[in-house]
């Protein structure tokens, strides 16, 4: 029995210094997109087996890209460190490993003998120049709000700096490792015959008279053979001509992710991806009604997430009580607050917090705090947030709070929030895949409107990144003090042509994750 309890004792341990450290699991495996890591090397078909789109007014520079087409194209073009799974965990890719030598310092080893499409040799050099060009680009530089540094560790690695200590921000270093300085001729004013960065993807561009294709990497990470090694690639000016060439049959595959807030008709077999675009409902802390938590957690209460995500976001949107996705591994195992509607619920709350009476308009009332009216901000702009911001409006309208719609233009918007002036607004930030709320809980946090950052969810957050809270306890504080409510997380979809018979998979990092396996009829 001594000997049991001396070996629980190691194990707990053991799993103690696991959770303090910050530290996930890694799956240090070659990326599994490469289904034949491990088996015979079959040789496909040298042919186009299907057909995806292709900007042409826009660059095929993942660090110069803006639209969702030419990401689409950088993904097989470029490698990352690492992948993110749909739990939002890693796995590594031209990375081998990571790990924290303290809570600021993330080490990252990089595989041995990986070589870009032109055959020189990847190195962390090309690793720290793509970080510097990540940073600054629209794209990338989100997920490394938290990062300020990184550099060749002499040994073949590359050592990242973080601002603030974050357990997983490995999921971070999805940006697209480029060969150094092969960006440079990319500024051409002819964006058609503009130079692409060199890669290591799983495929390369081949340019032939004035017609575009992706051919096959067969060295990527030691080998890669897809069914088809070519993937054809269709000129178009602008996104919206994705649908019609779809409809007649000249493109096979895409991606649409709603950003616009804009329901768009398709057709064909669908497959939905997440993303960390987060919706909430920001809240002035500063207003006297709502500086009570418990009002706050009424009004969290009468919003009807599930009906909001069915309808007003056409489905595309997955549900959340807390500010991480429901699907995210990192809060595994925590007890969640559910995501329901519950009226009788909000309504004792707001009794109990004094609101129990009524104006002459039949509006809640407390005779220390007044009526509870609301004005509510969104960019009517936005087909989704709108018809949430509609909603909001009607559920709490029964329980008898007044909220006050005000419609902005998106540039409006965006200066009424900074002005305060409301109660509550419709927020959208596309948080890191790590999801670091410092952006939140910090003073001039790129999102921290209404907030205020010395609360005690904000105290307790950094506690947690520091390994000295678990999650759960943050969480807790969090669900009880609610400085902002969360509501759901957006998803995009991928679409494919009747032509490909292979199921089309996507993870949150690679939305044509199994392309090597893809099969046409």
């Amino acid at each position: 029995m001594k000997t049991k309890r001396i070996i629980s004792a190691l194990l707990c341990a053991i799993m103690l210094i696991v959770t303090f450290s910050g530290c996930e699991p890694l799956d240090l495996s070659i990326d599994p997109s490469d289904k034949n890591a491990e088996t015979a090397h079959v040789e496909g078909i040298d042919a186009i087996g299907y057909t995806i789109p292709y900007l042409r007014t826009d660059s095929l520079n993942p660090y110069e890209c803006k639209s969702e087409v030419n990401k689409s194209i950088s993904m097989l073009l470029f490698d990352p460190l690492f992948n993110v799974n749909n739990d939002f965990s890693t796995t590594a890719v031209i990375a081998e490993s990571s790990s924290f030598t303290n809570k600021n310092r993330l080490s990252v080893k990089i595989k041995s003998s990986l070589t870009f499409t032109d055959g020189s040799a990847l190195t962390a050099q090309d690793v720290v120049y793509s970080f510097v060009l990540a940073k600054r680009s629209e794209l990338y530089s989100p997920l490394l709000l938290n990062f300020s540094d990184a550099s060749a560790d002499g040994s073949g690695g590359v050592v990242f700096t973080l601002k603030t200590a974050d357990p997983y921000a490995s999921a971070n270093l999805t940006f697209p490792i480029i060969k150094a300085n092969s960006d440079k001729d990319t500024n051409s004013s002819d964006d058609y015959s503009a130079a692409v960065p060199v890669g290591s993807g799983r495929y390369q561009l081949v340019t032939e008279s004035e017609t575009r294709k992706l051919v096959a990497n067969k060295n990527r990470l030691g080998g890669y053979y897809p069914e088809y090694k070519q993937i054809g690639l269709k000129d178009i000016t602008e996104t919206s001509a994705v649908t019609s060439l779809f409809e007649l049959n000249q493109i096979d595959f895409y991606t649409e992710s709603f950003a616009d807030g804009a329901y768009k008709r398709y057709t064909g077999a669908s497959t939905t991806f997440d993303t960390t675009n987060f919706v909430y409902l920001g809240i002035n802390s500063n207003s006297n009604i709502l500086k009570d938590p418990a009002v706050r957690r009424a009004i969290s209460l009468l919003i009807d997430r599930n009906n909001i995500s069915s309808v007003a976001f056409a489905d595309f949107a997955k549900p959340t009580s807390t500010p991480f996705h429901s699907s995210f591994y990192g809060t595994k195992g925590c007890s969640m607050i559910p995501v329901k509607y519950d009226e009788e619920a909000a309504i004792e709350l707001l009794e109990r917090a004094g609101f129990d009476t009524f104006n002459g308009a039949g509006v809640r009332y407390s005779p220390k705090s007044g009526q509870i009216q609301l004005r509510l901000a969104v960019n009517k702009e936005n087909g989704f947030k709108l018809a949430m911001a509609r909603n909001i409006q009607q559920t709490l309208a029964e329980a008898d709070i007044k909220v006050v719609l005000k419609e902005y233009s998106y540039n409006s918007y965006v200066n009424a929030v900074k002005e305060g002036a409301y109660e509550l607004y419709i927020g959208e930030v596309k948080l890191p895949n790590s999801f670091n709320l410092n952006g939140f809980f910090s003073e001039n946090g790129a999102y921290s409107f209404g907030i205020n950052y010395e609360c005690e969810s904000a105290t307790d957050y950094r506690l947690f990144l520091n390994g000295e809270k678990t999650m759960q306890e943050f969480l807790d504080t969090f669900t009880d003090e609610l400085p902002f409510i969360p509501l759901l997380y957006r998803t995009g979809i991928t679409v494919k042509s009747s032509k490909l018979k292979t199921d089309t998979k996507t993870i949150v990092s690679d939305y044509l994750y199994n392309v090597n396996e893809w099969t046409v009829e």
